[in-house]
């Protein structure tokens, strides 16, 4: 009976093409995932979910434009949400110019989303992340983060950010 309660969430990433074309290799690896659900009448009980990712280091560099990475696809309780987290343990990345590794500084945190897992349905999150190159603002380098995302329940785009 528990099954009928369950829908299907996936989640997956991509890189928005800025500065993603400097590096011949940008792996990120994932630590985790958190998804808080949407505080009802019970929200005393509400809090962060962790979900451990299926794949745990992808290389940014072969997912831009519509290539996306699943990093999360799984069966859980349905439900409404209201923000998402990726935590990413580790950087590794190579400059295609001079061979060589880089720093990329991560700041990449929890994102305001409203989403809903229906019973029986599927819901896709595709984040769009971003590497930008902020050389010429020393101290700053590299910094990956959050662009937006694209947000698809049972196969259809229900939400988009930034729109375009």
């Amino acid at each position: 009976a528990a099954d009928n309660d369950q829908g299907v969430l996936e989640i997956r990433l991509k890189d928005h093409r800025e500065a993603i074309d400097d590096f011949a290799k940008l792996d990120i690896t994932v630590d985790k995932i958190l998804i808080s659900p949407k505080p009802g009448l019970l929200f005393w009980q509400s809090g962060w979910k962790e979900l451990a990712p299926s794949t745990a280091t992808i290389d940014l560099t072969q997912y831009v434009n519509k290539k996306s990475a699943r990093i999360f696809r799984s069966a859980i309780n349905a439900g409404s949400f209201d923000a998402l987290d990726i935590k990413i343990k580790s950087s590794e990345a190579v400059l295609k110019k001079t061979r060589r590794p880089a720093q990329v500084k991560n700041t990449v945190g929890p994102i305001k989303i409203t989403f809903q897992v229906p019973a029986k349905g599927e819901t896709l999150l595709v984040l769009d992340l971003v590497v930008t190159d902020f050389s010429d603002h020393p101290p700053r380098g590299y910094e990956l983060g959050i662009r937006g995302y694209e947000l698809y329940t049972n196969g259809k785009l229900v939400e988009k950010i930034p729109p375009g």
